[in-house]
């Protein structure tokens, strides 16, 4: 199979002849259409088809179908290697805190103390070799910790706003390019200097990079992947949000053990260079083109486009259920390690190794119910906005429930690990629901409510990190952590599961920036 059918075709300019060389993308119509182009203007189809008459065939597929598949295919995959570094960057700093501090991210006095038998092997009691280890107080650290979301609180929305207006490239090659660089600054900034307010900057400056990546990646999905294949293809680039928590894991628990703590972040940011290499070498050589109408739309940040938008219940109950999923994810990939070294016991490090299967199932079963849902979404008796819904209900209502179980299960190991690997496992179907739905709204201005919707995830993300972790700093109280976010997540899917929808809305055509 050679994908979508295109043909390339020559734009002659009647004043000028060098536009002869300017190639553009078609979509390969049908007799149907040709007959009836025919009877409209037969000089025009005569050139056509003087023009496909000169294209090179090779088998069933052209040379240039060929290629533009390949493109097509190229950039979705960078996308997800992006998205699969910039959240295995984020898991690794997580480690890397547990590590290098002597008393990590929780105080002594807690509600659930180590489970009889259980060994704690984490910050200064630690057997992970590392440079030097850091007296940080608990709400310095959750505060480092949540500069992160506050980057992307800062950079989201005009980073979507821009991915908009045709910029999804080059912000993204920026982000990679700034993350790459401040990871190779990390160590040295710990290490060298101990400063918390320059590793605190380095990573305010890395949630700034991150802010715009979702925005850019549904910009770039709806220009390039053909309207039939949208939801499936955007859904598996998304994923790389999942495998990047599977390979973080990986990464951490074989990387700092075995390279060093300082070596780590240079072999990630090492990484990241390459990938900004190849990304900046695609710009140049493989430009890509719509497969859908291009018609240029308001992006303006304070316009008549905002104020129907922010008004549209079906929108409403999206921001909603990101805010929901944003504090449940950031409690699941930061509390929960902590919950278990602290409670439960082990080496956190290691930890990471089994983990990691975890998330690799979280993130085929992402893969497993993008297929699914394109396939129910067909069937008549099934709607896609059903299919929405009843996705959210998994992640909202379904991962917190799993989390209770965690919580209730105590000091008994497998059943405690038994349901936070099924938690972790139950968020892969966020991604064919908060995520995408945006795409189903609104294909026009995909960018700026992705955006949006990016500004009350990591509201979520910083109450989590900055705010419930600074009022626990002195006793931490992880019933009332865990009751907190079992209820905010069910209590956010509420509005999606009675208002949300997959219908295209009308503001969606309606307002044309000139």
């Amino acid at each position: 199979m050679c994908g979508p059918q295109y043909e390339w075709y020559f734009l002659v300019n009647t004043d000028t002849q060098s536009s002869k060389n300017n190639k553009m993308p078609k979509e390969k119509t049908t007799n149907w259409s040709r007959d009836k182009d025919n009877n409209n203007n037969n000089k025009d189809d005569d050139d056509e088809d003087d023009n496909i008459n000169n294209v090179n065939v090779v088998g069933p597929c052209t040379v240039q179908q060929r290629w533009k598949s390949c493109a097509t295919n190229g950039w979705l995959t960078m996308m997800f290697l992006a998205y699969s570094f910039l959240l295995t960057v984020r898991v690794h700093f997580t480690y890397s805190m547990m590590v290098m501090m002597i008393l990590p991210l929780v105080p002594e006095a807690t509600d659930r103390p180590l489970c009889p038998g259980a060994i704690l092997n984490v910050g200064a009691n630690s057997t992970t070799v590392v440079a030097r280890r850091l007296d940080w107080t608990i709400r310095e650290q959750a505060f480092t910790m949540g500069a992160y979301f506050l980057g992307t609180l800062v950079s989201t929305l005009p980073g979507g706003v821009y991915s908009s207006r045709g910029y999804e490239r080059s912000i993204m090659l920026w982000s990679m390019g700034i993350t790459a660089s401040t990871l190779a600054l990390v160590p040295v900034a710990f290490v060298q200097f101990n400063s918390w307010v320059a590793v605190t900057f380095l990573r305010f400056l890395q949630g700034c990079a991150f802010g715009p990546a979702g925005s850019c990646g549904g910009t770039l999905a709806g220009k390039i992947i053909p309207k039939t294949n949208i939801i499936l293809y955007s859904t598996f680039m998304f994923s790389g949000t999942m495998f990047g928590g599977s390979f973080g894991h990986l990464f951490s628990g074989i990387a700092i053990p075995n390279i060093s703590h300082e070596g780590s972040y240079l072999a990630l940011s090492a990484l990241g260079f390459i990938w900004v290499a190849v990304w900046a070498t695609m710009i140049h050589l493989t430009p890509y083109a719509s497969d859908v109408n291009n018609t240029p739309r308001s992006a303006a940040f304070i316009s008549t486009a905002w104020t129907v938008i922010m008004r549209s219940m079906p929108f409403v109950s999206l921001l909603n259920a990101s805010f929901g999923f944003g504090f449940l994810y950031n409690f699941i990939t930061t509390g929960i390690p902590i919950y278990t070294a602290n409670v439960l016991g082990g080496d956190v490090v290691k930890n990471g190794i089994p983990v990691f299967a975890t998330w690799l199932i979280g993130w085929i079963t992402s893969i497993i119910a993008g297929i699914l849902g394109e396939s129910l979404a067909n069937i008549d008796t099934i709607t896609k906005t059903m299919i929405r819904k009843m996705y959210v209900g998994i992640v909202l209502i379904g991962s917190p429930f799993m989390l209770l179980g965690a919580f209730l299960s105590g000091c008994n190991e497998s059943y405690a690990k038994t349901f936070i690997s099924m938690a972790v496992i139950l968020l892969g179907f966020e991604r064919n629901s908060i995520r995408i739905n945006s795409m189903d709204l609104c294909p026009g201005y995909v960018g700026s409510l992705i955006a949006m919707c990016d500004v009350f995830y990591s509201m979520g993300n910083v109450i989590d990190s900055v705010v419930i972790r600074c009022l626990l700093a002195d006793t931490m109280n992880w019933c009332v952590t865990f009751q907190v976010t079992i209820i905010l997540s069910i209590t956010c899917s509420i509005l999606f599961l009675l208002f949300g929808s997959s219908t295209q809305q009308c503001w969606d055509e309606r307002y044309i920036r000139p």
